[in-house]
């Protein structure tokens, strides 16, 4: 539903091996972009991540894919801008929020478009 502020659970897949390019997670927003295959059953609700990382690199990598996923598809900026707001979001080590997710962005300094 465009416009709606809402953000459903991700599955999370592990991955053998890295993505084409090198990337070590990947989300269908970002891989339609960068024209990386990404099949899943659901891939709108799907995060992969290569297995291999050390589990604070896991986390890290969830969280970059979860906000960069919510700035192309919800509020539409490209993928060179929602890739560099989320890995401003990772610095703020911070799960990525469910809800009210606009609200919860500004709070934590981010300017969101409306």
């Amino acid at each position: 539903m465009k416009g709606v502020d809402y953000k459903m659970k991700d599955k999370i897949e592990y991955s053998n091996k890295k993505f084409k390019g090198g990337y070590i997670g990947m989300n269908e927003e970002a891989a339609k972009q960068l024209h990386i295959p990404f099949k899943h059953k659901h891939p709108e609700h799907t995060i992969e991540i290569y297995h291999k990382l050390p589990h604070d690199v896991r986390y890290t990598t969830i969280r970059h894919e979860e906000a960069e996923e919510y700035f192309v598809k919800d509020l539409h900026y490209n993928r060179q801008q929602s890739h560099a707001l989320a890995l401003k979001f990772e610095n703020k080590e911070v799960p990525f929020p469910k809800t009210n997710i606009k609200y919860n962005l500004k709070k934590m300094g981010f300017k969101v478009r409306k």
